[in-house]
This record gives structure tokens, C-alpha cells and sequence, in this order.
């Protein structure tokens, strides 16, 4: 045999080694690396080396990922919307701790329970000073409750705030990361270098980035790629762009995003909160500005009534500080006829329409439906017919109630134990608008009127998401009941997802991820493959030897 033919064999059996080689080392990088996130399976396809015309051994090619770009986006998509429900889900949960359940004694709805109660043990000794006492305590209770409620509330979006802050710091980082492989990609690619393990690093930041903010992303023909908000804003192209975000030191009911007291989250100094779908960034922007303002709003709707029928029995019980929008004062100059649907009185200063109105020691709530100068419009608000149905003598007490609406926001945090009823319980039996202590006559006219309110259906403003015509009690139980079925569906929507995300997950694990079992497989036939090259060469060797003694 000619010793040309002899090289060849050596050459091509070399070149078998040199592969095997390859594939060793990939099979361990591949084991190695089964359950680190964000790994997928390498593998360098043999390639027929050719001299000239003909085969002369194998070749490794370039290493290589298989992995669908179309499944990654969608997995991405999957984790975005996912995100966006954990978030939700998570301060809801906290929210439905912080409320409880109807039952527990702990509750507001307990604690509304127990002031009704009281005013129930009132009707019967309205003189008795340890009655009186144990209203207070009840009253003091049930605000020091809804207080405690509400200030947690604006905690838990102040916590959204701040996180929002964090994640915009989070996903900078992500984009200067992306930034700076998509420069090293590029450059590799340019002088032929395999990019699978960079490519890894940078769908794996792509993925965490999408997990805070919803994205699409696009390669370019140069191994870089584009990333882009959903509507097409880029994050990513030539150069980083950078989010920020102006958060506050605290946070009060009042504040709002709509109002322009909170910020929203710019991308080169442009608003793009409205334009944000998915991710954290919409979980938490949504628990801030929505969930837990419609908590809040439930929460002072109720407290607002409760204050406001108070009110109409002539008692302001509960003192609301500096909002001044759920009662709004009484004039002693009413004089009505039964029967009629307006009346005079001598000044109509603070009357408006939509307010309530009752006469002192009358149980009719009216709304008032106009005001004409000193001239009064209205119509009963609870109870069939029209009209006044009692005949008012002259300088009846006129208590007015104004509406509670949006002016109301965060009622529930400053509500308190009006001073003037703590420091003269005598005001539990004779009201607010009596000047001096009457006579101790056992008159219980104003408990039984608190006593008849809770039990009376209300008409609670609608726009907070709830029914309309509930008890104060009942109404309570609804604000919690609330908050758990919004946390209940939310958890099973974002269970579904998860589910969802999984099979996606698993069908590109099977793709494009490692089988521990197949690679040891795999290093099998190589190993095999590698000792069969050792093989041809160490008889080629010893030929080799058979001709140099031959010739000598």
C-alpha cells in the first residue's frame, strides 16, 4: 500500500478524533449544564471534510442551539401576563388578610356590629352613664378599626410605589446588559465564532425583562437584537434607553395618577404607563391606582354612611377632622306643611341638591331635589309616597347630610369620636343640636332612630363597584366579601396561566433543552466512534512499522 495512501488513512482518522473530541466535550458541557436556567442543548453536526474531490475525514461544524424563536416569545408573553397577576395576587392576599372574613370578631363588620348593639342596650336605660360609656368605647372601636384599615390600604400602594421604583432600576440594568452582549454577539459572529452560550445569557436577560415589562424583540442580520415595548417604543436598539420613575415619599387617599399627584413610568422622558399591558410594571401600576383606590373608596362609602345616618338621627357621633363633605350642618328655621313637596326656610346657606334631609325628631330621610332661593324641593329618599309627611312646626331642627362622593376619599382614615358627644355622653340620648342637658326622662328617640338605621336599606353609591341597596351591616360584609373574590378569581385565573406556562415550558425543554438520558446515550456512540478512529490509527501506525523494516 502506498504510504500516500497510509496519510490519508492517519489524516481522516485524526480528524475523526478531533470531532469526537468536540462531542465529548459538548455531550459534558450539555450534562454539566441540564438544570441551569436558561440552558439549552448544544451540539456540533458532523461535516464531510473534502480534499480536492474526495472525503478525506470528518469535521465538527459550528456549535449550535436548537431553539424556535416563535415558542420563546410566546413563553416570554406567557411569563409577562403571568407577572402581571402574581403581582395583583399577592397585594390582594395581604388585602383580604388585612379585611378578614365577615365572621371574625376582628372585623368590621363585627365591629359595626357591636356599636349597633350598644345603641340596641341604649334604647332600654338611654340615662345610664355605663350605657353611655360602652357606646363611646364601641364607637371609638369601629373607627380606630376602619383607621387602621385605610392607613394599611395606603401602605400597601405606598409598597407599590416603591417597587415600582425598584423594578425601573431592575429593568435599566437588563437593557445595559443586553446592550453590551449584543455588541459582544455581534463581534464574535463577525470573526466566525460560535455565539450558542452567549445567545443563552441573552435570551435568559430577555426573559427576566420581559417578566417586569411586556416586550417584543427582533435579530437582526448582524446577531443583534431590537427590544421594543409592546406598542413598539424601543428599549433597545442602536444604543439603551433608559425607563425612570418619580416615586413619592408617601402616598394619601386623595393622590392619584389621574390627578397628577403620582408618576407614571417614562421611557426617555415619555409617559408610557398607559401603553404598558403586561409585567410588573401593569401588576403593580394597577394595584396601585386601582385595586386598592376601589378598596379604599368601598371603605369610605361605608364609613361615609354610617357617619351620615348618624347625622340625619341628629347625632354627630363621629368627627371627620378636615373633610367636611359628608355632613354638613342644620339650621333651626324649618318650617314645613305634610303633604307638600317644598318649603321655606329663612336662609338655604349650604343647602345644595342631591343632599339629605330630616326633620328633628321625625324618622322621614327626604333628598333634596332643588333649591330656588329660600325655597326647598324634595322628595322622600326611603318608603313609598310622595311629599312631607308630617306637618313642621316652626323652628323644628333641619339636619342636612350631604351626599358622600369623591370628595369623601379617605373619609375612613381620619373618622374619629367626635369630641363634643366624648366629652358630653349625654348627647347619646338628647343629639348634637340640643344646646344644653335635658331633663333625664328615659327619652330614647335618637338610639331607637341609630337602632332603625342600621337595620333601614341604604342607598350606597354605585360607582364603588358594589350593590346599591344594602343594610350598614350588610354593606360591610360586601366590602370584604370583596376583597376575596377578587383575590379568588385573580388566583384562579393566574393558576390557569401558570398551567399554560408550564406546557410551554416543557414543550421547549423537550426541544430545545437537555435529556440527561439521550447525552449518555449519545456519549456511548461517540466514545465508541472515538475508539474506532484510535483503532484505524494504531493499525495504520503499525503498518507504518511493517514498511520501514521492510525497507531497511
Amino acid at each position: 500500500m502506498p504510504i500516500s495512501s497510509l496519510n490519508g488513512i492517519l489524516i481522516a482518522a485524526n480528524t475523526g478524533l478531533r470531532a469526537a473530541q468536540i462531542q465529548l466535550d459538548l455531550v459534558s458541557r450539555n450534562v454539566t449544564n441540564a438544570s441551569v436556567d436558561g440552558y439549552t442543548r448544544k451540539d456540533a453536526p458532523l461535516e464531510t471534510l473534502v480534499n480536492g474531490i474526495s472525503a478525506q475525514g470528518v469535521n465538527a461544524g459550528e456549535i449550535r442551539r436548537n431553539v424556535s424563536s416563535s415558542l420563546l416569545q410566546e413563553i416570554r408573553a406567557g411569563h409577562s401576563i403571568a407577572e402581571t397577576m402574581r403581582v395583583k395576587e399577592d397585594y390582594l392576599a395581604r388585602l383580604e388578610t388585612l379585611f378578614g372574613a365577615p365572621g371574625d370578631g376582628s372585623s368590621i363588620v363585627a365591629k359595626l356590629g357591636n356599636l349597633a348593639n350598644s345603641f340596641r342596650a341604649l334604647i332600654g336605660e338611654p340615662d345610664s352613664a355605663a350605657l353611655q360609656q360602652q357606646v363611646l368605647l364601641r364607637a371609638d372601636d369601629f373607627a380606630t378599626s376602619v383607621n387602621a384599615l385605610s392607613e394599611t390600604i395606603q401602605n400597601l400602594r405606598l409598597d407599590a410605589e416603591r417597587t415600582i421604583e425598584a423594578q425601573v432600576t431592575i429593568a435599566n440594568g437588563y437593557i445595559t446588559q443586553l446592550d453590551q452582549l449584543n455588541t459582544t454577539i455581534a463581534q464574535n459572529r463577525g470573526l466566525g465564532r460560535s455565539t450558542a452560550d452567549l445567545d443563552d445569557r441573552r435570551d435568559k436577560l430577555i426573559a427576566d425583562l420581559s417578566k417586569v415589562i411586556d416586550i417584543r424583540t427582533f435579530e437582526q442580520s448582524n446577531g443583534q437584537v431590537l427590544v421594543l415595548t409592546k406598542l413598539g417604543r424601543p428599549l433597545l436598539d442602536n444604543d439603551p434607553h433608559q425607563l425612570s420613575f418619580n416615586a413619592s415619599s408617601s402616598i394619601s387617599p386623595a393622590m392619584s395618577y389621574a390627578g397628577g399627584d403620582l408618576s407614571g413610568i417614562l421611557l426617555d422622558g415619555v409617559d408610557i404607563s398607559s401603553e404598558i399591558v403586561g409585567g410588573k410594571f401593569r401588576g403593580l401600576l394597577d394595584t396601585r391606582d386601582d385595586n386598592m383606590v376601589s378598596a379604599q373608596a368601598q371603605l369610605d362609602e361605608l364609613v361615609s354612611r354610617v357617619a351620615q345616618n348618624f347625622a340625619l338621627s341628629d347625632l354627630d357621633l363621629f368627627d371627620y377632622g378636615d373633610v367636611e363633605t359628608v355632613v354638613t350642618g342644620r339650621t333651626a328655621t324649618a318650617t314645613a306643611t305634610g303633604g307638600a313637596t317644598s318649603f321655606t326656610v329663612s336662609s338655604a346657606a349650604g343647602l345644595s341638591a342631591g343632599m339629605n334631609l330630616r326633620f328633628a325628631n321625625h324618622p322621614t330621610t327626604y333628598l333634596v331635589t332643588g333649591v330656588a332661593g329660600t325655597t326647598i324641593s324634595l322628595q322622600p329618599a326611603t318608603g313609598a309616597g310622595t311629599g312631607i309627611d308630617i306637618d313642621v312646626p316652626s323652628g323644628t331642627a333641619m339636619i342636612l347630610a350631604a351626599q358622600p362622593g369623591t370628595a369623601s376619599a379617605g373619609f375612613s382614615i381620619r373618622v374619629g369620636v367626635n369630641a363634643d358627644v366624648s366629652s358630653a355622653p349625654w348627647r347619646l340620648r338628647d343629639g348634637t343640636s340640643t344646646a344644653t342637658i335635658g331633663t333625664i326622662s328615659q327619652a330614647n328617640a335618637i338610639p331607637r332612630a341609630i337602632v332603625d338605621s342600621f337595620e333601614r336599606v341604604q342607598p350606597f353609591t354605585a360607582s364603588v363597584g358594589l350593590r346599591t341597596g344594602l343594610t350598614l351591616t350588610a354593606y360591610a360584609g360586601s366590602v370584604i366579601v370583596a376583597q376575596t373574590t377578587a383575590r379568588g378569581t385573580l388566583k384562579d385565573t393566574l393558576d390557569a396561566r401558570d398551567s399554560l406556562n408550564q406546557q410551554l415550558f416543557t414543550r421547549f425543554s423537550s426541544e430545545s433543552g437537555v435529556n440527561v438520558d439521550r447525552e449518555l446515550a449519545l456519549m456511548i456512540e461517540i466514545q465508541s466512534s472515538y475508539a474506532a478512529s484510535a483503532k484505524v490509527i494504531q493499525a495504520t501506525r503499525q503498518m507504518f512499522d511493517d514498511l520501514m523494516s521492510v525497507a531497511q
